[in-house]
């Protein structure tokens, strides 16, 4: 079962900076999550990382999992040094913390496995998961549909994903029941006019249009 984490206004800590936990680390950038890396080895481009205002940095040689001891409310441990007994100790201490863990390298023993994405956007993400078979192959397997997905989603998609998440919020506040909800979001897809405006990259027209028919949608609901 391949599961997106809702990591949004959420602590995490990446144990480990080295080729395997900057993976990890540039996978939570975007995630708007508060990242706090702890490593014994500095490089540029964690300097770099840290400069920016994106993660917390420490400084400190991984000895046993007392690293992780004045932390509290930690949503979510990655373990990615090179020790796998450590990581293995770290995993444990992570979880009687009451968080969710990873060792990098052992799925086994982790709450959850890595899927191989295809990014498209930064809006649409195909997930591609071995459960920690194999994450080379996954990877691998990534690399041949990756062409594929980009071809079949066109810029009308990522318009329509766009004007759904700004409609969404505002049917959340108008209509009373999930079921309007729905069918409201539902019939802004089903558009002609709309659909046309959004291939037309008139976004803001589009836009307009919606909440016009939010408003009737409103009128209804409320009869």
């Amino acid at each position: 079962m391949i599961v997106d984490l809702n990591v949004n206004n959420k602590k995490a800590v990446v144990i480990g900076g080295g080729t395997e936990g900057l993976r990890k680390i540039h996978g939570l950038l975007d995630q708007e999550c508060e990242i706090t890396v702890i490593t014994g080895r500095l490089n540029n481009q964690l300097k770099k990382m840290m400069a920016d205002g994106r993660i917390k940095l420490i400084k400190s040689r991984i000895k046993d999992v007392e690293i992780l001891d004045g932390f509290r409310n930690v949503f979510l441990i990655l373990a990615a040094t090179d020790d796998k007994v450590l990581n293995r100790k770290l995993v444990e201490k992570g979880r009687s913390m009451g968080a969710f863990v990873y060792a990098a390298d052992d799925p086994k023993i982790s709450d959850f496995s890595y899927a191989s994405l295809v990014n498209v956007e930064g809006l649409i993400q195909v997930a591609i998961s071995t459960s920690g078979k194999s994450p080379i192959m996954a990877r691998k397997i990534r690399m041949k549909i990756e062409r594929m997905v980009h071809k079949s989603i066109n810029d009308s998609d990522i318009s329509n994903i766009i004007l759904q998440e700004y409609a969404r919020k505002r049917a959340k506040r108008k209509l009373d029941t999930v079921k309007e909800r729905k069918e409201f979001l539902y019939s802004l897809i089903k558009d002609k006019n709309i659909q046309y405006l959004l291939r037309s990259n008139k976004f803001d027209e589009a836009k307009m249009t919606a909440l016009h028919m939010l408003k009737n949608w409103e009128k209804v609901s409320k009869t």
